[in-house]
């Protein structure tokens, strides 16, 4: 009975101890919690805000980089192409409403309009006159622009072949408005969005999207938390600058809720020491096991989704990609590269002799000659290329925008390395393998069924003739 009584005693004396401390603190301590709240709601916000800007710009990159860089284009610029207008522009306001532009107006190096694709208002063609006054002196540029109580964001670039290669002929200027995905903030996210043309001297912290770098600072008022955001390119090119303010509605209510906080916290004190008298032990236990059957059913899964994953595209000898994978991300930038005829060859491999090797030295060799091989062939691959194993000892590769002759100048490292290789038997004995090799491209079709066909004639070629060959024809 006196061991109840004591306990009962020391949990009121900590009840009544905490509770004062509590008490004493809550002001402090809530107003430092509510401004690192603010702050990391004030982020979260100008993060939203960034990306969906982001967006609405990425959109309109894509389609000045399509529209610029466009044989026809060029031609027409050139004075050798008189119908593009006629047969590309044909009915313009659909066009513009289709991909939600302001005007898409191209002129030669002159500054002069050669086509005006635009939207019949006053006001477009003002904003298009002043367009070409900021941005006269810079050849490809990109700015966020308030005119006339909208907010556009403007974009020139310069007009060349498809290939780009060669000098600029002219320049095309296209512009979109941005109200909704900016207004859409002010008034449930942000009180005030305002443009401004003024560079930050200090920066607080940076955020990338894929075609925006900004910069910004954060300064902070009785009232107010003002944001400036320095718009750049992933050139570092200097766009604008967008002033966002909002109330500190979390700072304001502050007392209010530390009131508040202290009656519910009298009351949850109360409770929580309680049922904690009553049941602390168990309680103990039960979360213990709890946390170990999760951690371990979370791991179960982790390992689990690893492996579906590994099944499911990945050769399980090699940990390449597996003929399954190959064919989704293949097709997937054949399909990227209809509009804008990208070059993308496609080479077939096939080991020398492979049946040979494991029939004489036993499938063990033959996994590590696989597995040597799939190492040489990551080893001369970027990022952008796909490499897969689709076979026994087939492998093929998929490079993408590179040319030709640097396609055949990557195989023929990869060949003189396989030639080279060495695979240790034992002791004193090394076994050489060479590899023969297919290469054909998209230039007449995208479909890969035809692409991998034809790649593979010239593999079966160099298989006739001697083997460890390369063999491609345009």
């Amino acid at each position: 009975m006196f061991k109840d009584i004591k306990l009962k005693l020391i949990y009121l004396g900590v009840f009544f101890i905490l509770l004062n401390l509590i008490y004493a603190f809550s002001h402090e301590y809530f107003i430092n919690r509510y401004v690192s709240i603010e702050k990391i709601h004030n982020k979260k916000n100008i993060r939203n805000l960034v990306k969906n800007i982001s967006l609405e710009t990425q959109f309109l990159n894509s389609i000045i980089q399509t529209y610029s860089k466009w044989d026809n284009a060029y031609y027409f610029l050139n004075g050798t192409n008189p119908s593009f207008e006629k047969r590309n522009f044909r009915d313009a306001n659909e066009l513009l409403k289709m991909i939600s532009i302001e005007f898409l107006n191209y002129t030669n190096s002159d500054n002069i309009t050669m086509l005006s694709c635009s939207k019949k208002s006053d006001t477009i063609d003002e904003l298009f006159e002043k367009t070409k006054k900021i941005l006269k002196n810079k050849p490809e540029a990109s700015l966020i622009l308030s005119f006339k109580g909208n907010i556009y964001y403007i974009i020139k670039a310069e007009v060349k072949k498809t290939d780009k290669i060669g000098k600029s002929v002219g320049y095309l200027y296209s512009a979109k408005l941005l109200n909704k995905s900016i207004n859409s903030y002010i008034n449930t996210t942000f009180q005030f969005i305002q443009v401004q043309y003024n560079k930050l001297n200090d920066i607080e912290d940076i955020m990338k999207t894929e075609n925006l770098l900004v910069k910004y600072k954060i300064v902070y008022t009785d009232s107010f938390i003002i944001n400036y955001l320095e718009v750049r390119d992933l050139k570092n090119r200097y766009i604008t600058t967008l002033k966002v303010s909002n109330y500190r509605d979390f700072i304001v209510q502050i007392k209010n809720t530390t009131f508040i906080f202290n009656i519910i916290i009298l009351i949850v004190l109360a409770i929580i020491f309680y049922l904690s008298y009553r049941h602390q032990i168990v309680i103990r236990i039960y979360t213990k096991k709890l946390e170990k059957d999760v951690e371990r059913r979370t791991k179960e899964l982790k390992q689990s989704n690893k492996e579906l994953h590994e099944l499911a595209y990945k050769d399980f000898l090699t940990k390449i990609d597996n003929r399954r994978s190959f064919f989704i991300k293949v097709q997937k930038i054949l399909k990227d590269t209809l509009f804008r005829r990208d070059l993308v060859h496609i080479v077939m491999i096939d080991i020398d002799n492979f049946k040979y090797i494991n029939d004489k030295h036993g499938h063990d060799v033959g996994d590590v000659v696989l597995k040597k091989f799939a190492s040489i062939l990551q080893k001369y691959l970027s990022h952008n290329d796909i490499c897969a194993r689709i076979g026994g000892e087939e492998f093929v590769i998929a490079f993408s925008n590179i040319e030709t002759n640097e396609v055949l100048q990557i195989v023929e490292k990869i060949r003189e390395e396989t030639q080279n290789c060495k695979v240790l038997l034992n002791k004193d004995n090394y076994l050489n393998f060479t590899a023969s090799f297919g290469i054909s491209d998209n230039r007449q079709t995208n479909n890969i069924d035809k692409i991998l066909h034809k790649a593979d004639l010239y593999l079966y070629e160099v298989k006739q003739s001697g083997k460890n060959k390369i063999r491609y024809r345009k």
